[in-house]
Order: structure tokens, then C-alpha cells, then sequence
């Protein structure tokens, strides 16, 4: 997967958006931030399965096959190492006793939460991905 010429820009400016776009699922929430933010780095378009609540997003990734965030993630990218994990990678991260998905941004990760936007330490991240 090849990233543009201009990916950190791109990167940017979904991420600043995202700082004004409430939490909803289905639309702006754990999983769909990360991917959007791949789609604005790569020009790829990533599926998400329909769902509008908690527990329509856990049917729809389990009838997907995936038990996880993560998984959804590692169906499409390169899944690495958590310290390999560089500015524009997708993250799966622990954010109090939840999990979110979010993307590195340098020494921290940014996550898409019901609390908003948050940053997380590096050492937040479980899995990592490649973009």
C-alpha cells in the first residue's frame, strides 16, 4: 500500500477535523477514524459495515469475522510490531479499561473515543498496523 506524496497533510487535516466531530457509530467513532484517515494517506477506500450503536458495531464486526477493532484493522493492513509503529500507522489502543483504534502521530496516538478525540501515550498501543 503506497502512501501520497502529500499523506501528512492529508493525515492532518482529518485528524483536526475530527477534533469538531462528535462520536457516533457507524460515522465518526473507533473504527472509522482510523480508516479514514488511511483513505486521506492512500486514496484507498476502506468498507465499513453498517451499524448505528455499541452493540450493532460488535455484530457487525462479528458477523465480519473479527472479534476486534484490531482484527478489522489487520484484515487490510500489515499488522507490526507496537514499537515499530511510525507517524501515520493504525493503532488498536487501551484507553482506560476500553479499546480504541486510532492512528500515530508521532510520540503519541490519537483515538476516537465517546469522549472525543483523545492522545494516548505510545505505550497505549496493543497491536499496531502498517499504512
Amino acid at each position: 500500500m503506497m502512501r501520497r506524496e502529500d499523506w501528512f497533510e492529508r493525515l492532518s487535516e482529518v485528524v483536526a477535523r475530527h477534533q469538531d466531530i462528535p462520536f457516533a457509530y457507524g460515522k465518526a467513532d473507533c473504527l472509522t477514524f482510523p480508516l479514514e484517515c488511511a483513505t486521506a494517506m492512500t486514496g484507498e477506500t476502506f468498507n465499513v459495515p453498517a451499524y448505528k450503536t455499541e452493540t450493532g458495531a460488535a455484530k457487525a464486526l462479528f458477523k465480519a469475522g473479527f472479534m476486534s477493532v484490531g482484527d478489522a484493522m489487520a484484515s487490510r493492513f500489515q499488522e507490526i510490531p507496537p514499537a515499530f509503529a511510525g507517524r501515520g500507522d493504525l493503532v488498536e489502543a487501551i484507553n482506560g479499561n476500553q479499546v480504541a483504534g486510532g492512528v500515530c502521530v508521532g510520540m503519541e496516538v490519537v483515538c476516537k473515543t465517546e469522549a472525543g478525540n483523545v492522545l494516548l501515550p505510545r505505550s497505549a498501543i496493543r497491536r499496531a498496523f502498517r499504512v
